[in-house]
């Protein structure tokens, strides 16, 4: 689980774990209800955090100047919209004084010290405490009132925003959505917050095209701050990153967070929409009290672009013979997820390796927990090209091993080829496939591809990125596609062929497997090719080559097929076979085909893994 936790700095860094005076701070109220306490003083030289902007956000600069436009005129407001006010103050501090003791995370170490609050990873960490009931029965009053608060003045910005939050703080996806778009204030902040209720709701489209909206509507200076990704990138990217201009960042951008896009099968793009999403409850929660009960600054609103804001609360102290007041402990969901693209990435994805999209890396940047998947898992996969006059057809087949554990078909899949320069990617998606099969899209020029699995009952994902390229155009001998079990019809397609794939290149010994492929050169019984298929042994030892060399073994080369082919009846390309994988020792093996005739031989090599049977 991630979580924050309150954590006073002053000059020499952090304070020591439990030595701490949390909230010892000065705290009083501002009139509408925002809490204000006194800031940690900074030695010269050091600022909030490691990343942090240079420059205060405009939620920082109006809060600590006492004036919010979206807060509206407290002198000027109706009874009920006053009420409102007092009212979530009121909320927020009961919230405070009754959140439940949490007895996970007492070892947790400072991973990210952020000005007055730390950060540490604790995926797979004990559960936050259940809310008190009380605490829901304050919160549907407060959202009551807030309807009709909303109801009464549209137009009251505050009204809007906190309605919109605790809605989805009191899981009510539906009823942020009709919050959002009953909103009839500020035109880019109705917008802001209907992307922020839509992508709460996994409306991932309909949120993208409403930020976007929300930030053509917002004055310039502040659209540069919110389309800032400094949060998110990686450190060494900084220098290079802030000498660009807000107008010259928006290809790049662009292109970072097309990358960070967890599925890229789903529409709009959810990694784009999370991270103006964190913009919008930031700035919601810079409006009045939260149970942390500090003055919303820059430390606050880094945690909450790079972690996600809170969805849980609770208080830990450092025992019974602590004397001090607890600490705030504040629990985004989880399990959460570095998706964002390391610089390598970024500036030559074609040229990235599988283990480059790895979103399980421990020290992060950014973190995040999509709604609709509570696991991501690297999909075992096959991909094989097929010439289609001046394309190539990509079949990217994948396999639903149960180390996976995706829960119970059907499964949503999905494989996206996308150049990443401006043009409409290449897409084709299945909703109803099984645990294993073969997708199939047509490329003419390198693309990256993305192939993906959704679990919708398990709410798991599975997901491999790897370049692919089209054939040369005298391609005469496509790739091989493993299936699992050989097409016996005189013409066999690989559009037929797909469906039973074998859908990676893990397989088990001493079991069947198929292989098609197409050859691009005319057979007849004339004219015949020659056609073989070995599989070879990679890593064996020196006496286990010598053995092999002189016949004592067959372990290194425990497949080796040859025969003519005559071509097909209608002359087409397919061809097919079934292979009786002997039992062998498990490691990687090398697969060839080799097609040779009229002084011409072709080969095409695919490394396979054998298991063990069981």
């Amino acid at each position: 689980m991630s979580a924050f936790r309150f954590f006073p700095r002053g000059p020499q860094g952090p304070a020591p774990r439990w030595p701490l005076a949390a909230l010892a701070l000065a705290v009083a109220t501002l009139a509408g209800g925002l809490p204000v306490s006194t800031l940690p003083a900074q030695s010269s030289g050091q600022g909030n955090a490691a990343g942090a902007a240079s420059v205060l956000s405009d939620t920082a600069r109006s809060v600590r100047a006492g004036v919010d436009p979206l807060r509206g005129n407290v002198g000027a407001l109706s009874a009920l919209s006053a009420q409102a006010r007092s009212q979530q103050d009121a909320f927020e501090r009961n919230h405070r004084l009754g959140l439940r003791f949490y007895n996970g995370g007492a070892d947790a170490s400072c991973e990210v010290p952020l000005g007055r609050i730390c950060y540490w990873n604790n995926n797979g960490d004990v559960p936050p405490p259940a809310e008190r009931n009380d605490a829901k029965i304050e919160r549907e009053q407060l959202l009551d009132l807030l309807a009709r608060a909303q109801s009464a003045d549209p137009k009251d910005d505050w009204v809007n925003g906190m309605r919109v939050r605790y809605a989805i703080e009191g899981q009510k996806p539906e009823l942020a959505v009709e919050a959002a778009r009953a909103c009839g204030g500020t035109s880019w902040w109705c917008d802001a917050l209907q992307g922020l209720a839509l992508h709460n709701a996994n409306l991932h489209g309909e949120a993208l095209a409403a930020f976007e909206r929300s930030l053509s509507a917002m004055p310039a200076a502040q659209r540069c701050e919110w389309t800032d990704l400094t949060p998110w990138l990686d450190p060494s990217t900084h220098g290079a990153y802030k000498a660009m201009s807000c107008d010259a960042r928006v290809s790049y951008n662009t292109r970072v967070l097309r990358l960070a896009q967890p599925l890229w099968m789903l529409p709009g793009n959810d990694a784009a929409s999370e991270f103006y999403a964190r913009h919008t409850m930031s700035r919601v929660h810079s409006l009045g009290r939260i149970p942390y009960d500090l003055q919303w600054g820059d430390d606050l609103l880094e945690s909450q672009l790079r972690y996600g804001w809170p969805m849980s609360w609770s208080v830990q102290n450092g025992g019974v013979a602590d004397p001090r007041p607890p600490q705030v402990i504040g629990h985004e969901p989880t399990p959460s997820y570095d998706f964002m693209p390391v610089p390598a990435v970024i500036d030559n994805p074609l040229a990235a390796k599988e283990e480059s999209w790895e979103p399980k890396r421990r020290r992060a940047r950014m973190r995040y927990a999509t709604r609709y998947a509570a696991g991501y898992g690297e999909l075992p996969h096959q991909f094989a090209r097929f010439k289609r006059g001046d394309s190539t057809l990509v079949a990217g087949g994948f396999r639903l091993m149960r180390e996976l554990e995706m829960g119970r078909a059907p499964y949503n899949a999905g494989l996206t080829l996308d150049g990443l320069n401006g043009q409409t990617p290449v897409q084709v998606t299945k909703d109803d496939a099984g645990a294993n099969r073969a997708l199939l899209a047509s490329i003419t020029a390198p693309m990256l591809a993305s192939l993906e699995v959704l679990a919708p009952t398990g709410k798991r994902a599975a997901r491999v990125r790897a370049a692919v390229q089209p054939l040369p155009a005298d391609t005469r001998l496509s790739d091989f596609l493993l299936l699992q079990r050989g097409d016996p019809s005189p013409t066999p397609s690989l559009e037929r062929n797909a469906e039973q794939a074998y859908g990676s290149l893990d397989i088990v010994g001493g079991t069947q497997i198929g292989l098609y492929w197409e050859m691009y050169r005319p057979a007849s019984p004339q004219s015949p090719l020659q056609v073989s298929v070995r599989a070879t042994r990679l890593g064996a030892s020196f006496m286990q080559r010598l053995g092999s060399s002189i016949g004592l073994s067959k372990a290194l080369q425990p497949i080796s097929i040859k025969y003519n082919d005559n071509g097909r009846p209608d002359g087409g390309p397919g061809r097919s076979l079934t292979l009786n994988f002997p039992s062998v020792p498990a490691g990687d093996y090398r697969l060839t085909l080799i097609v040779s005739g009229g002084g011409i031989t072709d080969s095409t090599t695919q490394t396979i893994r054998v298991r063990s049977g069981r």
